[in-house]
């Protein structure tokens, strides 16, 4: 009885899975004829020219984004880390860390990680 009831459970929760993964990507679907959908007249730009919907960012600009942010994102992690010194020097010397201390590091660890990512883009 028991592995009947398992079974069917499983049994539903893949049907339903499936049936989600149809009805939440219509729009994905190529057609069964090989023929290309038609165009959506809403998305017709009126021009009569097929341009891309997004034009290329300038790298020039990306660039100097990229170099703001990551000044920005340098500056912060200074502060953060002067911030777990201080907390650090605070602390009683026992051997557990506080919980505060951990979640700072946490968090330098992952500014430091989109800064790095920030330096190899540039």
């Amino acid at each position: 009885m028991q592995t009947a009831r398992r079974s069917f459970f499983s049994g539903l929760c893949v049907l339903l899975l499936g049936a989600r993964y149809l009805l939440a990507q219509p729009s994905q679907r190529r057609p069964v004829n090989g023929m290309p959908p038609f165009p959506n007249p809403s998305d017709a730009s009126g021009n009569g020219r097929n341009e891309p919907p997004f034009s290329q960012p300038n790298p020039k600009w990306q660039l100097k984004e990229n170099q703001k942010k990551l000044r920005s994102d340098a500056d912060h992690l200074l502060e953060l880390a002067k911030a777990l010194k201080e907390e650090a020097d605070n602390t009683e010397q026992v051997n557990v860390l506080s919980l505060s201390l951990v979640h700072k590091a946490e968090e330098i660890e992952k500014l430091a990680k989109q800064i790095k990512g920030l330096a190899r883009a540039a």
